[in-house]
C-alpha cells in the first residue's frame, strides 16, 4: 500500500513540477531570461529526482531490477542535494549579495559534494542501505549515517533562516516567505529519516516550489502595475497640458472653430489616458492609431509648419498593447524633429508581412546616440515600458536605428498572419 501511495504522489509532484517547469521555459525563452536560471536548474533537479524516486519505488521488492532501485535511490538522494544547491543560489539572486553570503554558498557547495560522494560511495560499501535478497530496500540504521545523512540539510535549512534573517533592505513578508520555502522540504527529510516508508521529502520540494511560483506571479502582476502606473504617469504631462491649453486659449481669439476641434482633440486625447487604468492589456491598432492622431493634431496646431506627419496605414487587423505605439510617436516629436529649428517630418508606417505586422515610425529630427543613455536628468520609463510590455502582452519587439543629425527609426514586429 506503502508503494502505491509513494508512487502516486511522486507522479502527481511531478505533473505539477512539469507544467512549472515548462510554462517557466516558455516565458523564460519569450522574455528573453527573464526567469530565474536558478529557480529552472531547481525545476529540472526536482523533475529528476521525483523521477528517480518513482522508479525506485516501483521496481521495490522485485528480486530482478534490485541493480535499478540500488541506483534509482542513490540518484534520487545526489539530485535532492543539487536541488538544495540551486535553491541557495534561488536565495542569493534575490538577497543583497554579500561576501558572507557567498562564501556560505561556496561552503555548502563543498558539503553538498561530501553528501553526494558518500552517497555514491554506498553503491559499492553499502554503509547506507543495501537491497536484500527479497529485493526490498533497507537502511542502515548507524550513527555515522545518520548524521551524514541530516548534517547537509539541516545545516543548509539553519544558514539559510539566517542569511533570511539577517539580510538587509528585505521586508519582513519576503523573509518569512523564503524561511517557508525551506521548512517544507527539511520537514520532508526529517519525516523522510524517522518514519521510513513514506516518501514526503519530495513533496516538501513540490510544494516549496509551488509557493515560490506563486510569489514570482504575483510579484510579475504587480510589475505589470507598476509599469501601468508609471505609463498613466508619463503621460499625463502637465507641460503638455498646460501648453495645449494655451494653444487653445490663444485660438479662441483667432479661429474659434479650430479652437473647437482642438478642444474635442484634447478631451478625446485626455480620455484615452485615463482608459489605460481600466482597458484591457490588448486593443485594436485602429483604436491606437486614433490616440496617435489626436496627440499628433494638438502637436501640428502648436508647432503648424515645422511639424510635418505623413500616413502609410496598410494593415490595421491585428492588436498592440494600450499606449504602447503613441509614446514611441510623442518621443519622435519631442526629441527628435521639435528639437530641430526647422522642424521635419515624422512617418508612420503599418504593414503586413507573411509572419508578423509592422509599425514603423520614423523622423528626420536630431537623432541620437543609440550605445549610449540619454543623460537629461529626466527617468526615461517610456521605451523600456513599451519593450516589456510589447514582450509580455503579445510576444513582439522593438528594433531602434538613429544616425545624430539624420533622424531615428523605430521599428515594431508583432507576430502573426494578415487578418489574425
Amino acid at each position: 500500500m506503502d508503494t502505491h501511495v509513494n508512487i502516486a504522489l511522486d507522479i502527481f509532484g511531478l505533473l505539477v513540477i512539469t507544467i512549472i517547469f515548462l510554462s517557466c521555459i516558455n516565458e523564460h525563452i519569450r522574455n528573453r531570461a527573464t526567469t530565474s536560471k536558478s529557480f529552472i536548474a531547481l525545476l529540472a533537479f526536482v523533475t529528476a529526482a521525483l523521477t528517480f524516486d518513482m522508479i525506485s519505488w516501483i521496481s521495490e521488492g522485485q528480486v530482478q531490477l534490485s541493480s535499478l532501485t540500488v541506483i534509482a535511490n542513490t540518484l534520487s538522494s545526489c539530485l535532492s542535494y543539487i536541488a538544495i544547491i540551486c535553491f541557495m543560489l534561488y536565495l542569493r539572486e534575490n538577497l543583497t549579495k554579500t561576501k558572507l553570503l557567498d562564501a556560505m554558498i561556496w561552503l555548502f557547495g563543498v558539503l553538498g559534494t561530501v553528501s553526494i560522494i558518500y552517497v555514491v560511495g554506498n553503491v559499492s560499501y553499502e554503509y547506507a542501505f543495501y537491497v536484500d535478497e527479497m529485493g526490498h530496500y533497507v537502511r542502515n540504521e548507524n550513527t555515522t549515517t545518520t548524521v551524514l545523512y541530516l548534517l547537509f540539510p539541516v545545516l543548509s535549512f539553519v544558514a539559510i533562516v539566517a542569511a533570511v534573517l539577517f539580510a538587509k533592505g528585505v521586508e519582513k513578508m519576503v523573509k518569512a516567505s523564503f524561511i517557508i520555502y525551506t521548512l517544507f522540504p527539511m520537514v520532508g527529510v526529517l519525516l523522510d529519516h524517522f518514519i521510513h516508508g513514506l516518501s514526503v521529502t519530495y513533496i516538501g520540494l513540490v510544494l516549496s516550489i509551488l509557493i515560490i511560483y506563486a510569489n514570482i506571479y504575483l510579484q510579475k502582476q504587480k510589475m505589470i502595475e507598476r509599469q501601468k502606473n508609471a505609463l498613466m504617469i508619463s503621460q499625463i504631462n502637465p507641460h503638455f497640458m498646460y501648453n495645449t491649453l494655451s494653444t487653445i486659449a490663444a485660438m479662441c481669439e483667432i479661429s474659434p472653430k479650430k479652437a473647437k476641434q482642438l478642444t474635442v482633440e484634447f478631451s478625446s486625447y485626455l480620455r484615452q489616458n485615463l482608459n489605460t487604468l481600466t482597458s484591457q492589456e490588448l486593443v485594436p491598432f485602429e483604436q491606437e492609431l486614433k490616440h496617435i492622431e489626436c496627440y499628433l493634431n494638438i502637436e501640428k496646431a502648436r508647432f503648424g509648419d515645422r511639424l510635418n506627419v505623413i500616413y502609410s496605414i496598410q494593415s490595421l487587423d491585428f492588436a498592440v498593447p494600450v499606449l504602447s505605439i503613441q509614446p514611441l510617436v510623442e518621443n519622435a516629436v519631442k526629441h527628435g524633429i521639435t528639437k530641430r529649428s526647422r522642424g521635419g517630418t515624422v512617418k508612420i508606417l503599418a504593414y503586413a508581412t507573411d509572419q508578423s505586422h509592422i509599425v514603423e515610425i520614423t523622423d528626420d529630427g536630431i537623432g541620437f546616440d543609440t550605445s549610449k543613455a540619454p543623460n537629461d536628468g529626466r527617468a526615461h520609463i517610456g521605451l523600456n515600458n513599451v519593450k516589456s510590455r510589447l514582450r509580455t502582452a503579445c510576444k513582439g519587439k522593438i528594433d531602434v536605428k538613429s544616425t545624430v543629425g539624420v533622424g531615428t527609426r523605430v521599428t515594431i514586429e508583432i507576430p502573426g498572419k494578415k487578418g489574425k
